[in-house]
């Protein structure tokens, strides 16, 4: 990251807040030399501090932050494209992948916690999705298995062709097409489209 970037952000933001080094030490349990070394320039800070000291200054994480180097972006365009695990493994692949890869990039790359929370919201709400698609998919074929006796138009079988191929456009759109939009977008130095009705598990 940008260091010197970083240190003239602390600082404006210190004295925004007319606070002196040593409060912001006394705030954020780092030490005075920690923070002067900060504001220095001299160290590369670790994000979970920054974030203690993002917090002692009541602004956002990224507010702190430089703009992210092309290695950077080639990192985040490969945690838009980890939901692609889906194919592999279905329902839980679009799920864990990007979450270890998170998980194992979280202190390292600028901005990974805004883009790997929104790809873990989307893909857990359309996991669930899929989910019970799939749940009501199976009822609908044993239901005359299940309940013999219980009169069963077998008109509705004849709309499973229909049904099917939605559901292989839907998750070839969401599991395939839309993180593959997003890495490229990312990769570009531009903002991932956002992943639309989720649920914000992550906050």
């Amino acid at each position: 990251m940008d260091k010197s970037s970083i240190a003239r952000k602390i600082i404006h933001f210190r004295k925004l807040k007319g606070i002196t080094q040593e409060n912001l030490a006394e705030i954020t349990g780092l030490n005075v030399r920690t923070i002067q070394r900060i504001e220095s320039g001299e160290v590369d800070p670790r994000l979970y501090t920054l974030k203690s000291i993002a917090d002692a200054l009541g602004v956002n994480l990224e507010e702190l932050l430089p703009e992210p180097t092309q290695h950077e972006l080639n990192q985040l365009a490969i945690l838009h494209i980890t939901p692609l695990g889906f194919f592999l493994f279905p329902v839980i692949g679009n799920v864990l992948l990007p979450f270890i890869f998170w998980m194992l990039k979280r202190e390292e790359i600028n901005g990974i916690n805004k883009h790997g929370k929104d790809i873990l919201n989307g893909q857990l709400t359309y996991s669930i999705l899929m989910s019970i698609l799939f749940f009501l998919h199976m009822v609908v074929i044993f239901l005359p298995v299940l309940l013999p006796t219980w009169h069963f138009s077998y008109e509705v079988y004849k709309f499973f062709p229909v049904y099917a191929f939605g559901v292989m456009v839907l998750c070839a759109t969401l599991f395939g097409i839309l993180p593959g939009i997003n890495a490229m977008r990312v990769y570009h130095g531009k903002d991932p489209w956002r992943y639309m009705l989720k649920i914000n598990f992550f906050k």
